[in-house]
């Protein structure tokens, strides 16, 4: 595995935070601190796996992730603009998602 697929990038409020993202207890981890980063800025950029996403908090409790179609929840995650929004699990799903460069804007 490269080494951008093992790291994650959390950029937003006044840092950036790096850590690992390769176990299930590594995106645990991620995901809380994504969860609670999104409590204190509007928007967070998550790079994970090489790819790089937009995550926000979202105003409907009723929207769908269109990769796995469950509830959102709180966060949303899209990929530079799309339309198509993810839940911060299917964000953090490995190979999920066709690759993107990290440095690709």
């Amino acid at each position: 595995m490269s080494y951008v697929s093992n790291v994650a990038h959390v950029e937003g409020g006044s840092g950036t935070l790096v850590m690992p993202a390769h176990s299930p207890y590594d995106r645990q981890m991620l995901r809380e601190h994504v969860n609670m980063l999104a409590g204190r800025v509007p928007t967070l950029t998550l790079g994970v796996h090489g790819v790089r996403w937009t995550v926000s908090r979202g105003h409907s409790t009723n929207s769908h992730c269109t990769t796995c179609t469950q509830t959102m929840g709180r966060l949303i995650c899209s990929r530079n603009g799309d339309v198509d929004t993810s839940c911060l699990d299917c964000a953090m799903r490995p190979g999920h998602h066709a690759r993107e460069k990290w440095g690709n804007s």
